[in-house]
């Protein structure tokens, strides 16, 4: 049986990272992403984010978190020496347009479902509730906590 592969959403990679906590319940929201990378550093699924999702984590550490430049890089580092970097191509980006057209998706959430579709069986972990319901008419989409679950 092949392994399980995941492709983690910009919020659910910011959540391992910075080890967010909700901030009205105080639930640890980066716990089942830690797990999910965990499960990847020992090989039992195989995870992976965009290119723009690497991007976006740069800026979001950055400008939203302070972090320090030298701490982002050491953390993109990590992330990539664990997560697979999916680079969107014309196929997925032409996809992506399409998806957009049909359905409300941002520019970088229609990507992401584009290269979900275009590696299926695959599931898109994301926090996004709103995401999550559109992507689920055309994939596997889930919750960091539901796709921990359903391993």
């Amino acid at each position: 049986m092949d392994i399980p592969k995941v492709l983690l959403d910009t919020d659910v990679v910011v959540n391992w990272l910075v080890q967010e906590l909700e901030t009205q319940s105080g639930k640890e929201l980066w716990k089942a992403p830690h797990e999910i990378v965990r499960r990847a550093e020992n090989k039992s699924i195989s995870a992976f984010i965009s290119l723009t999702t690497l991007m976006e984590v740069r800026y979001l550490l950055r400008r939203k978190k302070a972090f320090s430049s030298s701490q982002v890089e050491e953390d993109l580092a990590e992330i990539t020496s664990v997560i697979d970097v999916l680079i969107p191509d014309e196929i997925s980006l032409l996809k992506a347009n399409t998806l957009q057209a049909v359905y409300p998706l941002d520019p970088f959430d229609a990507i992401h479902l584009s290269l979900c579709m275009g590696l299926e069986p695959m599931t898109l972990v994301s926090r996004d509730s709103v995401f999550i319901s559109l992507s689920k008419k055309l994939v596997l989409a889930q919750t960091p906590e539901e796709f921990i679950g359903s391993l």
